[in-house]
């Protein structure tokens, strides 16, 4: 996802489990996953995500994904959430 549709979008959540969780309440618009993920650790969310016909894009790492969205740790996922208008 570019650096302005991620300016733009401010609801998000940051991390596997809270991805998850959103994923499960079918709240999610569409994934940003980290390339360098472990991909036994992604299973539950692909699986979701391909049931849901959530898009999905990657990131070179998790370190580049955990600065494109201001936090000082490394993200696996970021779920981006459905507007609630």
């Amino acid at each position: 996802m570019s650096n302005e549709k991620v300016m733009h979008s401010s609801q998000y959540v940051v991390g596997l489990k809270e991805s998850v969780k959103a994923l499960k309440k079918d709240c999610v618009a569409s994934l940003e996953i980290a390339c360098d993920t472990n991909i036994h650790l992604l299973t539950t969310v692909l699986l979701l995500a391909y049931q849901k016909q959530i898009p999905i894009e990657f990131s070179k790492s998790k370190d580049v994904l955990g600065k494109q969205y201001g936090i000082q740790v490394r993200a696996t996922v970021v779920a981006h959430l459905k507007s609630a208008l």
